[in-house]
């Protein structure tokens, strides 16, 4: 047995050792006592972050709140589109930027701090814009069984069609342009991706036009919808007395309204995107469809409430 060994066996060691255990138990024991104590007295006196102050603070309604609005195919489109547009809205601002520092750089004078700082700011929008792209590339892929929604529409207006004749009409329309927007998309999509071959970049460049023309068509027809809806209803005003029927009309004009703006922006953008050549700037369109995916988040968020 080793010199270290027997020290580490001699009796005032060991008492040593007794001692220093028992007083470490005795001072653990009693700090566990105060911290239970302190914890259950009062929740002013909790940690910040402890689990029950989090999971019952308005932090926690908010993110419970996230996860419905997450949960549901609409709700993660109007994310998406909030966040992705967002992105590209920042994106092109850095672009600008970018040649605006990039002129001053070429000036005489230009320090190399502007230098590394340029480069900073080009890898940071062309981060944004990668995560806008895949945002983009997202959406698009859950547009894939897009066309179940034009099945329900179509199923609508043959088992319970519109009773006026221009809604109806409109109704009918707007059933045809979206299902050919969905097949015309899904198709330049599945072939861009490789699923389909055989196409040449003409052929997808063409099919993907004509899907953005067939949206432009329900867009155009959407405005149609939407005044003469909104006919119907001055009339339904004239004639109503009932407070229930008022409340009704009331939710109605918040929800035409809604319907009027993202319509409104979409229709710069259908027709941007439908022309040979491109209309608006990076920025316009960022801009627009950051309008689009706040309205429709608002209302995702407002129907997980």
């Amino acid at each position: 047995m080793s010199v270290g060994s027997l020290d580490d066996t001699s009796p005032q060691n060991m008492t040593s050792t007794s001692f220093t255990s028992t007083f470490n138990i005795i001072f653990l024991t009693h700090f566990l006592q105060l911290l239970h104590v302190t914890m259950a007295s009062d929740k002013a006196t909790q940690l910040p972050f402890s689990a029950p102050t989090l999971f019952t603070s308005a932090t926690d309604a908010r993110i419970t709140r996230l996860s419905r609005v997450l949960s549901t195919s609409g709700g993660v489109d109007a994310t998406l589109t909030l966040v992705g547009y967002g992105l590209f809205f920042v994106s092109s601002q850095i672009t600008a930027l970018d040649k605006l520092q990039l002129t001053s750089l070429l000036r005489p004078g230009g320090s190399k701090n502007d230098s590394t700082s340029l480069v900073k700011l080009v890898e940071l929008g062309a981060s944004a814009r990668a995560l806008a792209g895949m945002c983009s590339d997202f959406r698009t892929f859950t547009r894939l069984w897009g066309f179940l929604g034009v099945y329900a529409m179509a199923k609508k207006n043959y088992v319970k069609p519109e009773t006026d004749v221009v809604l109806r009409a409109v109704s009918y329309g707007q059933t045809l342009s979206l299902g050919a927007y969905y097949i015309y998309e899904n198709g330049y999509y599945l072939a861009g991706k490789g699923v389909l071959k055989g196409w040449t970049p003409e052929k997808i460049k063409r099919w993907a036009k004509t899907s953005l023309r067939m949206f432009l068509a329900y867009v155009v027809l959407e405005f149609v919808r939407l005044y003469r809806a909104r006919q119907l209803r001055e009339l339904r005003k004239v004639k109503a007395v009932d407070e229930k029927d008022m409340v009704e009309m009331k939710r109605e004009e918040k929800t035409w309204l809604r319907g009027a703006i993202v319509n409104t922006a979409y229709a710069p953008l259908t027709v941007h995107w439908a022309s040979e050549n491109p209309v608006l700037s990076d920025g316009v369109v960022g801009a627009l469809m950051s309008v689009v995916g706040l309205i429709k988040f608002r209302a995702a968020w407002a129907l997980a409430a």
